[in-house]
């Protein structure tokens, strides 16, 4: 055959060749993605099921070695209740303190010994020094101990001082502050006592200016020929309020042969002292008995008055 005269390939031919090329390459490609799907689906599947077999070999031996604990605790229970063991653990606790006594006395004998080593080994002139200077500053703290010792002693007494002098200066205030309180004194009378009570804010006159007894503000009860009086609260007159009445009444008293003796309770002393001043003003001789609000149950009199006797 002449090449020479051999005509090429139609292009034809040649697009059906590549298009054959290309398909077969996808065929190629689609299979070895098939094949690769394929195996790695079997390896997952033999993967789990390995997992799962590790897994329950895992869980039995975990078991069998929990069994194996809890026979082991079971037997360390048993073994630690046993008189024998528990000596056997006493003795061997006192070899370990007697080891560590030992060892301790050994580093103190060593030490001693290097002590007396280095004190043979030194000037006995120096060793000495070395004392006396010891010796002079433990001296020395001493005395500081003694000198912070002597000052609080120094301290203690000028406090003390202090305390009495302020205790007297308390107690010259408060004698100060304090006034002595004490009865007037009552000259010899032969005057019959007109008796005044004075409670609840207000005096209460036992007897009229007649010298009839005063039902009006007292409410009397006689027992064994004495007469008990009881201030009806809310009656009597106010020292400040009905002063002109208390003046006129000490003024029509001052013709009677009677003095006024105030019968004071603890709760209206002011009041007493304004019924005392409003008699002074009138001239007319009085007295007072002090008296408990407890007591105002056993204010009691005599059926025909009362005489004191000369004071």
């Amino acid at each position: 055959m002449n090449l020479r005269h051999r005509k090429p390939h139609d292009s034809l031919y040649m697009l059906l060749d590549t298009m054959c090329n290309a398909f077969g390459g996808i065929i190629l490609l689609a299979v070895l993605v098939v094949l690769l799907t394929s195996r790695e689906k079997i390896e997952r599947a033999n993967t789990h099921a390995d997992s799962t077999e590790m897994l329950q070999r895992r869980l039995a031996i975990a078991q069998a070695n929990l069994q194996q604990s809890l026979q082991l605790s079971a037997s360390l229970h048993a073994t630690v209740n046993d008189d024998r063991w528990k000596t056997q653990v006493s003795l061997l606790t006192t070899r370990q303190q007697l080891e560590d006594e030992i060892k301790r006395l050994r580093e103190l004998a060593a030490q001693n010994a290097q002590e007396i080593d280095a004190n043979a080994g030194s000037d006995p002139t120096a060793r000495l020094k070395q004392a006396d200077a010891q010796l002079a500053e433990q001296e020395k703290k001493k005395l500081a101990a003694q000198n912070s010792l002597d000052a609080a002693a120094d301290a203690k007494k000028r406090i003390e001082v202090r305390l009495a002098s302020l205790e007297k200066q308390m107690e010259e205030a408060k004698t100060l502050s304090q006034r002595e309180l004490r009865l007037p004194k009552e000259h010899d009378t032969d005057r019959q006592a007109a008796y005044v009570i004075v409670i609840y804010g207000k005096l209460y006159f036992c007897r009229n200016v007649d010298m009839s007894r005063n039902n009006v503000d007292i409410a009397w009860t006689e027992k064994l020929g004495a007469e008990y009086a009881a201030p009806v609260k809310g009656r009597g007159l106010d020292p400040v309020k009905n002063a002109a009445e208390i003046r006129a009444y000490f003024t029509a008293q001052l013709r009677n042969a009677v003095f006024i003796d105030f019968i004071a309770l603890e709760d209206s002393f002011p009041e007493m002292i304004r019924a005392k001043q409003l008699a002074g003003e009138c001239g007319i001789p009085y007295g007072w008995i002090p008296w408990k609000n407890g007591q105002i149950a056993a204010l009691s009199f005599a059926s025909t008055g009362y005489m004191p006797k000369p004071q």
